[in-house]
């Protein structure tokens, strides 16, 4: 079945016809495309938006019934698809939107995070009840909130197993914007003066800031010179 479906508006949307498991052929399904012509090659710095096709339900977390099938080997394939299928979306070269609309819950919640920006509506809620079933999120997760919220909001959501409102979500800098749900899809970069922007420059600089944590402050300063000078804090 074809869970992922990209419309002319650039929207991405999620549609499994139930409650939106990341599963391993739904993250095999979302790494293909990602990696595809139609989304590899783009030479645009429209947003993509991601959303999804189901009323009240974002996404939910991985497949349980499939999980108790895994093997060893099986379990450490799953995570590292949904990894690599996280890491194509933060690496992509065009800005990425995640749009909330109803529960974001378990490995959903590690999925926006790969994002650039998050809009949510007001019934969006979030949640990661890994450690309440004794499982530990092998996508990534537990890394990328470190570079979204601090640490208290991150214990409450991945130790604390607590379900935060979209408001709270807002408070803490989980999300980026509150609105409607038509409002969350035409929102902040499509408005922006970032959208407008060149796709080359656009694409460098998301490169750059991912891996400016492994650049020295020589090293920074040299690519600041080099382009004719990008303020560094």
């Amino acid at each position: 079945m074809t869970r992922f479906t990209l419309t002319a508006e650039n929207e991405l949307l999620f549609d499994d016809g139930g409650m939106n498991l990341l599963s391993s052929s739904a993250l095999h399904e979302l790494r293909d495309l990602l990696s595809s012509a139609q989304l590899r090659d783009r030479e645009t710095a429209q947003p993509l938006v991601f959303r999804s096709g189901r009323p009240n339900i974002f996404a939910a977390g991985a497949d349980m019934a499939e999980m108790q099938r895994f093997s060893p080997r099986d379990a450490y394939e799953f995570a590292r698809l949904g990894q690599e299928t996280f890491e194509a979306i933060e690496r992509a070269p065009f800005l990425t939107i995640a749009q909330i609309d109803g529960d974001c819950f378990g490995g959903a919640l590690d999925l926006i995070l790969a994002f650039d920006f998050r809009f949510a509506t007001p019934r969006a809620r979030f949640a990661h009840p890994g450690a309440r079933l004794g499982i530990v999120t092998g996508f990534g997760g537990t890394s990328r909130w470190r570079r979204v919220i601090a640490r208290p909001a991150a214990h409450q959501l991945f130790l604390a197993n607590r379900v935060i409102d979209a408001e709270e979500a807002l408070a803490i800098g989980l999300v980026d914007s509150l609105g409607g749900a038509a409002a969350a899809s035409a929102a902040g970069p499509r408005e922006n003066s970032a959208a407008e922007a060149a796709a080359a420059p656009l694409k460098f600089i998301k490169q750059l800031a991912i891996h400016a944590d492994k650049l020295s402050r020589a090293e920074l300063l040299l690519v600041a010179r080099r382009l004719g000078g990008i303020y560094l804090p």
